[in-house]
């Protein structure tokens, strides 16, 4: 980072040069400041990279990105400037926005300053774009540094809380309402599909009752090893209460790429629990699902709505044809 930043230093042309065009940069920055706002307004309304963000940050997001045009062109780079930086970074992670944000709204910034140069001579072009890009990329280290800072501290907290379960090792449900919305969050940026599921035994308590709660953990032990061994690493699998399970399932094209998990599912639960060497169990899941953006509430939403998917499931056990069920909105 530190040879970066010494890189990046204005030689003594390039300050020069800044100094000099700045006032004229300055008197842009209103327009562009309302292109981007026209900008960012279509993108929040196509379901496109701000589609997270919402109405209610545009504002900050419209403000901040007004100040940074005129820090760019300050005469000189401060330690102030440089926490700004680090701050927006942090709130472009808080807001959803990732890394490809960043270097997203700096191309922005280095189009508008290419169409201000584009009349000039070469050598009056030359310390001016220098300067600038440099001002560019020296703000996206700082703010990708910043970014990183708070997805660091954002997987230390979920480190250090106590977010596993201890019987399966799976997250429990406390890991599941800090990392559900945030895969809401990525599915709608992406405009991919995403899936939440939810699971239970249909029979738990009258084992726990028949052969004792350690015959129960351990059906939960090998119901677990049997959803993971099922799923690509990337999915998220949850323990949420008892014999509740939950699954969230992001990247998904469309129906197609569910099918196949839920013939696997089939398949490894109709093979019997084993109790002891010479004892077996064999119980009916019933399981719940629900597809984003198709159903477009949000974190808790979809979860209800997988339960209430799982629910009419095991209404109707003695007479289905599958274990699971989608909601319909």
């Amino acid at each position: 980072m530190e040879t970066l930043l010494d890189f990046l230093q204005l030689s003594a042309d390039e300050t020069r040069a800044l100094r000099e065009h700045a006032p004229a940069l300055l008197a842009r920055a209103d327009a562009a400041a309302a292109g981007f706002e026209e900008q960012a307004r279509a993108m929040l309304g196509r379901g496109e990279m701000l589609e997270a963000l919402g109405e209610e940050s545009l504002g900050p997001l419209l403000r901040l990105h007004a100040a940074h045009y005129r820090e760019l062109l300050a005469p000189h780079y401060t330690p102030e400037l440089q926490q700004r930086m680090l701050e927006a970074g942090r709130q472009f992670h808080a807001w959803g926005l990732g890394p490809l944000w960043i270097m997203t709204l700096s191309s922005g910034f280095a189009a508008d300053f290419e169409l201000f140069a584009a009349g000039m001579s070469l050598q009056q072009r030359r310390p001016l774009m220098g300067a600038l890009y440099k001002r560019l990329r020296r703000d996206e280290a700082w703010q990708l540094e910043g970014y990183r800072q708070a997805a660091d501290g954002l997987r230390r907290r979920l480190e250090q809380s106590p977010l596993r379960d201890g019987l399966t090792g799976l997250l429990n449900r406390a890991a599941l309402d800090e990392m559900l919305p945030l895969a809401l969050e990525r599915s709608r940026r992406a405009g991919k599909r995403m899936a939440v599921a939810v699971l239970d035994f249909d029979a738990f308590e009258q084992l726990n009752l028949a052969h004792g709660r350690a015959a129960g953990d351990a059906v939960l032990r090998q119901f677990t090893q049997r959803l993971l061994r099922a799923l690509r690493k990337t999915d998220l699998v949850v323990r949420s209460e008892g014999d509740e399970f939950v699954m969230v399932l992001e990247g998904l094209q469309g129906m197609h790429n569910i099918a196949p998990l839920l013939e696997r599912l089939q398949l490894d639960f109709d093979v019997p629990y084993a109790l002891s060497d010479a004892l077996y169990w064999q119980c009916p899941i019933s399981m719940g699902v629900t597809l984003f953006p198709d159903d477009r509430g949000d974190a808790e939403d979809l979860l209800l709505h997988a339960k209430c998917a799982m629910q009419q499931v095991k209404a109707t056990k003695s007479q289905r044809e599958f274990f699971w069920a989608f909601y319909r909105p």
